[in-house]
């Protein structure tokens, strides 16, 4: 008579406490270092952005955002998210006249990222330490240690992708195109006034040096598997 367990997939080889804890430890790390690397490049995609908008990036519109589920995601939109959250103390912090210093910039986001970095590790951690109990009160349960090992090799490690700071500062570009444009600021200083066709021609300059980025990153990836 066949299993359930065998019903499943007869190719597999039962899963273990062992095989599970050693595919979190993996998975584990990998999670924790992502998230440090996203955490620096929303840096450097602020940084970008801020270098050609200057004081005027300190009117983006301020939004509640989970950082810690921002930095841990795969995608890049919660990273262009929580650097428009940021990026308004940041750069009055930053700012000389209408100049955002870069360097400075750079020390204040990561200032404020290392919180939220820390949050991202502690929740990898917590969510070890959830399977690792799961995968002890079930290890007299093939079936359900098995599936338990199938939830965790489905868990995605987040991820930047290519050109992955050009994407925030596009991001970045993209909310900015929709800020309503104030008369009363537009009177006070018209510097900080930047044309639609501006941002558009920095948004179209972004998208080349994007795709770019994503040939390059094929190219060495085919170079790899050749």
């Amino acid at each position: 008579m066949v299993s359930a367990v065998q019903k499943e997939d007869p190719t597999r080889r039962p899963a273990t406490v062992g095989s599970v804890d050693a595919r979190l430890s993996v998975w584990g790390q990998a999670s924790r270092d992502a998230a440090q690397r996203r955490a620096e490049t929303l840096v450097e995609g602020a940084v970008l952005y801020s270098e050609k908008v200057g004081r005027s990036g300190g009117s983006l519109p301020s939004t509640e955002i989970d950082a810690a589920s921002a930095l841990l995601d795969v995608e890049v939109a919660p990273l262009v998210e929580l650097a428009a959250a940021l990026l308004p103390v940041a750069i009055t912090q930053s700012c000389r006249l209408l100049w955002v210093d870069p360097d400075r910039l750079r020390e204040r986001l990561s200032a404020a990222l290392s919180a939220p970095v820390e949050a991202a590790r502690a929740e990898v951690r917590r969510r070890q330490a959830l399977y690792r109990r799961r995968a002890r009160l079930w290890q007299n349960d093939q079936l359900r240690l098995n599936r338990l090992r199938d939830e965790i090799e489905a868990m995605r490690v987040p991820r930047s992708g290519a050109g992955a700071p050009e994407r925030v500062a596009r991001g970045l570009f993209e909310i900015h195109s929709g800020l309503p444009l104030e008369p009363a600021m537009m009177l006070v200083d018209t510097q900080l006034k930047i044309r639609p066709g501006t941002l558009a021609r920095w948004i179209a300059q972004f998208d080349e040096r994007i795709q770019a980025a994503e040939v390059s990153a094929s190219g060495a990836i085919a170079s790899l598997n050749a």
